[in-house]
């Protein structure tokens, strides 16, 4: 991946005006899409790691990442303690309609919690479709760690 691609995409991921759906064109497009593996998925996860960094309950920092997701349930945030999975694992292999991590990054109303990415205000950036299409694949494809 080129220099420039992922400064473009950490750009846009840590803006603090909403990027609207075009976020993380910069990484990919309808003529450049992303091969569903999981170096891909962790450069998407890259411009998540200045919220998402080692310290917090979720990091998504390339050596723990994968151990992180798959088969994993969410971290609890709140307090009391709610149920944020509603009831399901962050990444569950071959189900991405099932995987809680597809659910935050593709539906404007997760069962529970905010879409992500979210901006430096806390408002949600949708992700491109380019960007949405390979986290899904990755994961019904049995999300290898690839």
């Amino acid at each position: 991946m080129h220099i420039r691609t992922i400064v473009a995409l950490a750009v846009t991921a840590c803006s603090s005006s909403p990027a609207g759906p075009d976020a993380f064109l910069g990484f990919c497009s309808d003529q450049h899409p992303l091969a569903p593996t999981f170096t891909n998925m962790q450069q998407l996860f890259q411009a998540c790691t200045s919220c998402h960094r080692p310290e917090v309950e979720l990091p998504l920092v390339q050596a723990v990442s994968y151990g992180n997701l798959v088969n994993m349930p969410p971290p609890n945030y709140a307090s009391p303690p709610t149920d944020e999975s509603c009831g399901g694992v962050l990444v569950k292999p071959g189900d991405a309609a099932g995987s809680y991590l597809f659910q935050k990054v593709s539906l404007d109303a997760p069962c529970a919690g905010s879409r992500m990415p979210l901006d430096d205000i806390g408002v949600p950036i949708p992700l491109a479709q380019c960007a949405q299409t390979p986290v899904h694949d990755w994961i019904e494809l049995g999300a290898q760690n690839d």
